[in-house]
C-alpha cells in the first residue's frame, strides 16, 4: 500500500498546533516552571547531496533560521526551522547555471548529551518537516514546487559566548519524494 505524502498544509498545521501549545501555556503553568527561554539561530554552510541526489547535483549551499524555546534543568529543547538549499547541477546533466533548490520547515527536537558548561557541549538533533524541490535556471525561478514529507537527524556542538553562542552542526536530510533525495548540510551558525 502506498502512502500518501503529507501535505504542506497538514505539515504546517501539525507544527503550528506543537509551537502554539508550547508558547500559549497557562501562565499559572509558566509560573511554576523557572526559565523558559527562547532563542532565535541563524545559520549557513555547505550543503552535500547524498544518494540519487548527487546522481545530478554537486554541493552548494544551505541557509536556515530557528526559532527555540528551552526550559531549565531539561536536556531537550525544540526549535522550529526553516531552510534554503542550493545545489548546482553536475556535468552535462540540465542545462548551464541550472540549480535544484531545496525549501524546507521543519520541528527539531535537540537533547543535550551532557552536563551545560562554560566550554559548549554535544546535542543530537533531529525532526519532521516538509520540503518543497525546484529545478530551476533563473534566480526567482519557477514557483512550482513538489512538497514532500521529510526526516532528518544529526550531531551538533555549541560553544557559549558573552550575549551568544556560536554553533557547529552537520545532519541528515531526507525527503520522501518520488525520487528520494538525501542531503547532508554542514553548518556554522550563531544562537542569540
Amino acid at each position: 500500500m502506498n502512502a500518501r505524502p503529507l501535505s504542506l498544509r497538514a505539515v504546517l498545521s501539525i507544527i503550528g498546533c506543537v509551537v502554539a501549545v508550547s508558547v500559549a501555556s497557562p501562565k499559572r503553568a509558566r509560573a511554576q516552571l523557572p526559565g523558559t527561554t527562547y532563542s532565535f539561530t541563524a545559520a549557513a554552510g555547505l550543503g552535500a547531496p547524498v544518494g540519487n541526489l548527487s546522481d545530478f547535483t554537486s554541493s552548494g549551499y544551505t541557509v536556515s533560521v530557528a526559532l527555540g524555546m528551552h526550559q531549565a534543568l531539561v536536556p531537550l529543547s525544540l526549535r522550529v526551522e526553516g531552510s534554503f538549499t542550493e545545489l548546482p547541477f553536475s556535468g552535462n546533466t540540465g542545462e548551464s547555471g541550472a540549480k535544484h533548490r531545496i525549501f524546507g520547515l521543519a520541528l527539531d527536537g535537540l537533547f543535550n548529551m551532557g552536563t551545560p558548561s562554560t566550554n559548549g557541549g554535544l546535542y543530537l538533533t533531529g525532526g519532521v518537516g516538509t520540503y518543497g524541490a525546484n529545478d530551476v535556471n533563473t534566480f526567482l525561478g519557477d514557483t512550482n514546487r513538489d512538497w514532500n514529507f521529510g526526516i532528518n537527524g544529526g550531531l551538533g556542538y555549541y560553544l557559549p559566548l558573552t550575549g551568544f553562542s556560536v554553533i557547529f552542526e552537520g545532519r541528515y536530510t531526507h525527503v520522501f519524494s518520488s525520487t528520494s533525495q538525501g542531503f547532508f548540510p554542514i553548518t556554522v551558525g550563531v544562537t542569540f
